[in-house]
């Protein structure tokens, strides 16, 4: 308890896994689906297929972006998950000097 505050390993580890787990469920499938768009400018129609052109590559560049999101938070929750071990490994430390210095 480092300058009075307290931190809990497991609302790290906790957080960490929403992190990661959550948005990796909701985003996987239609992500997946979004970069392997079929799509051809045909699809848009007769008097729609100029659309088409500023389409695909947009699409294409908002899937990267989701893809970087969930590459970000993964790596943001293996981060805490490490902080969270870090904590554990130094309380387990303080308390056995501690003990040790009473003997």
């Amino acid at each position: 308890m480092a300058g009075g505050h307290k931190v809990d390993p497991q609302a790290l580890t906790q957080a960490a896994k929403a992190l990661s787990d959550i948005p990796k469920h909701a985003l996987e499938q239609p992500l997946a689906a979004v970069k392997d768009i079929q799509l051809i400018a045909m699809d848009f129609g007769q008097g729609h297929q100029d659309s088409y052109g500023p389409y695909r590559p947009a699409v294409t560049r908002l899937a990267n972006m989701a893809d970087s999101y969930l590459k970000a938070a993964d790596l943001f929750a293996q981060k805490l998950t490490a902080s969270g071990g870090k904590y554990e490994t130094n309380e387990a430390d303080t308390s056995q000097a501690v003990k040790a210095s009473g003997r």
